[in-house]
């Protein structure tokens, strides 16, 4: 019953949440619409603020945007920043050939990736796009949800876009906290479906099987990335191996100490049991094979 009560007193709330403004709005003309703004019906729509002829961008005072939007009965209508609010007048260029390279550009980076929706502008206002151009990211631009790209036409000249992707991307998040130096698997770690924001650095696009180890102690419950991996220790140190000796002519196996931790492809030192120290190449989980 109280449950009942606490949800009928919320509903107005969650109803009339609050809405955060932009930093820009791209609009179709000259004219700023306060649908531009706030998505309304036609017939309630009006005009708010008019572009120059000779300008494509409009800069207002966001307390004043604050006082339109209140005058119309949007209240519930706030800024993160103070300043100014920016109208960008949508260039009339044809995208689908951007748009296709940034649908690209992260398919070929993320494994497991559902775009909704790209939206691109150029930085400065133009009418049309040349005839021939290469397209090129910023470094990193893949990490986050908005980047930049520039085109390079034949003359060398560069036009530069801003981007905006709206897409969910697979990641591993640990289950519980993992200490330092452990395997990660599907034991202590689960995949989910995040909305792309910004990342640090790359998040791990798979587990696999004595793949990584956790460079650091993992208390969080955000994305695996990068930064928290190492690859995984085959070997530990003062574990017993099987070490293998194959010259073509002569098959030897032998078990030895190891006196170093190692990864797959790494050099350690190993004692046998005559107590001969020993460099092999570690290939796989307590196995190396003489140099």
């Amino acid at each position: 019953m109280y449950i009942k009560i606490l949800l009928f007193l919320l509903f107005p709330l969650l109803l009339f949440s609050n809405e955060f403004l932009k930093n820009n709005y791209y609009i179709k003309n000259n004219s700023v619409m306060l649908s531009d703004i706030v998505p309304i019906a036609n017939q309630n729509d009006k005009k708010i603020f008019q572009i120059p002829d000779d300008r494509h961008t409009l800069r207002i005072r966001t307390k004043d945007i604050l006082s339109i939007l209140n005058k119309n009965g949007y209240k519930n209508y706030s800024s993160e920043h103070n300043g100014y609010i920016q109208f960008t007048k949508k260039s009339p260029i044809k995208r689908a050939k951007l748009q296709t390279a940034i649908k690209k550009f992260y398919h070929e980076t993320y494994k497991q990736i559902h775009i909704n929706s790209i939206q691109v502008e150029p930085v400065r206002y133009i009418t049309k796009l040349p005839s021939d151009y290469t397209i090129h990211f910023e470094r990193n631009s893949y990490l986050s949800s908005k980047g930049i790209l520039y085109i390079k036409t034949e003359d060398k000249r560069k036009i530069f876009f801003n981007y905006l992707i709206t897409a969910k991307v697979a990641v591993f998040t640990p289950r519980h906290e993992i200490k330092k130096d452990t395997e990660l698997s599907n034991i202590n770690c689960k995949k989910n479906s995040i909305m792309l924001d910004k990342f640090k650095a790359m998040p791990i696009q798979d587990i696999g099987t004595m793949k990584f180890q956790a460079k650091h102690n993992l208390r969080h419950l955000g994305a695996i990335t990068q930064r928290d991996v190492s690859a995984l220790n085959l070997i530990k140190r003062n574990a017993m191996i099987n070490v293998f000796l194959d010259n073509g002519n002569m098959f030897i196996s032998f078990s030895a100490k190891a006196l170093q931790n190692g990864k797959i492809g790494d050099t350690i030192k190993v004692i046998n049991s005559n107590g001969k120290k020993i460099e092999v190449l570690v290939i796989g989980k307590n196995r190396a094979e003489v140099r």
